[in-house]
């Protein structure tokens, strides 16, 4: 959604007044920081030499190199035949599948329990694997007619409040792989099974924020979706509220649907703390701390 006016948080403060300073800001670690930025940097283009490196971080490119040589040391940088840098396995390997699930798990937590005690329905979390998508966690409805999952069971992506929103909120290369060369499932009659409907559905989902499934899974069964995203917008989970149909079926404008979005907004806030898609230029003052950074480096 494009900013407006009243949303620039300089908007209405006195002209001369300097803004408050952000104190997480002042405990940051000059170092650290460009360590981080660097690290993004190749993590979206693959590969990157020091030069390419520097202009798009804006961190001395001195500092830039005893950062990579550092690195490089510890195997979590790989230097190839035209001096690029690459991420190595290694780095991956620090933050495995299980790691960024339970984080998951833990941030979500607090958000769906109070979405099922504030609407007494079945709560789910759950990321795409393949076709498939994933419950990572599961708050169970406390009524004794209930819908609800175990987690690390699964269902077919296409047909899930989770796995539309996950799907819409991806690169289109995702969907698309997903229904190329192959026949989506009929679970139930509501099942959408054609590919360009699919494709219209993703785009709907895309256009408001979230997902329905009425019925396609089980007919018995109405579920509303969200994606949970990262800086870029893409989706990295997403959360679904469930339930009877018989007893659960919000409209497109019902508290639950604004509860659900509220909800995963928040939790997508935590996950993009800490990195932007582009780096802010260094001020003077983080100037000259990689200056100083880059002395420490050479003690």
């Amino acid at each position: 959604m494009p900013r407006t006016k009243t949303d620039d948080p300089a908007a209405g403060k006195p002209k001369g007044k300097p803004a408050k300073p952000d104190m997480d800001a002042r405990y940051m670690v000059p170092v650290v920081r460009s360590t981080f930025r660097i690290l993004q940097e190749l993590s979206s283009a693959g590969a990157l030499g020091l030069n390419e490196i520097t202009q798009r971080t804006r961190v001395a490119k001195s500092t830039v190199f005893r950062i990579l040589t550092t690195l490089h040391h510890f195997g979590y940088v790989i230097r190839d035949s035209r001096r690029n840098y690459h991420i190595s396995p290694s780095l991956a390997d620090l933050v495995s599948e299980t790691a960024g699930a339970n984080a998951l798990r833990t941030v979500a937590m607090p958000y769906m329990l109070n979405l099922r005690d504030r609407f007494g329905e079945t709560v789910n979390l759950g990321h795409l694997n393949l076709d498939k998508v994933i419950y990572l966690e599961v708050v169970p409805s406390e009524y004794a007619l209930r819908l609800s999952e175990r987690p690390g069971a699964s269902v077919p992506a296409h047909a899930s409040a989770l796995g539309k929103a996950i799907l819409a909120f991806s690169p289109s290369s995702v969907a698309a792989s997903l229904i190329s060369e192959r026949q989506l499932p009929m679970l139930t009659r509501n099942t959408i099974t054609d590919p360009d409907e699919f494709h219209k559905e993703l785009r709907r989902v895309k256009e408001r924020g979230y997902s329905f499934d009425r019925g396609e899974t089980s007919l018995l069964a109405t579920c509303i979706g969200a994606p949970i995203v990262d800086a870029r917008g893409r989706a990295i989970a997403a959360m679904s509220i469930s339930g009877p149909t018989s007893r659960f079926s919000p409209r497109r404008d019902s508290e639950v649907v604004e509860g659900l979005l509220a909800a995963t907004s928040a939790i997508s806030r935590q996950f993009q703390r800490g990195g932007t898609p582009q780096p802010e230029a260094p001020s003077r003052r983080e100037r000259k701390a990689d200056k100083a950074s880059a002395a420490s480096l050479r003690a």
